[in-house]
């Protein structure tokens, strides 16, 4: 079970990625949920760790089909 803040980057991540249709940075989803990187970072690595989505130090973030399908 995933926590409302998980699902809210879900979610983030989701509207960005439909609209650039590419990886998501996390300085967008930082300006998209009004946090910092680095809390963006921290819950992105921990999203990783559940297989949500793919991560790449210093080019960004992509939903896995796993993570669409929640978010």
């Amino acid at each position: 079970m995933l926590s409302q803040s998980e699902e809210n980057y879900l979610k983030a991540i989701f509207s960005i990625e439909l609209s650039n249709a590419k990886t998501v940075s996390t300085t967008l989803i930082a300006k998209n949920l009004s946090t910092k990187a680095s809390s963006v970072t921290d819950m992105i690595k921990k999203l990783a760790d559940k297989n949500l989505v793919n991560y790449e130090k210093y080019k960004g973030v992509k939903l896995t089909s796993e993570g669409k399908e929640i978010a």
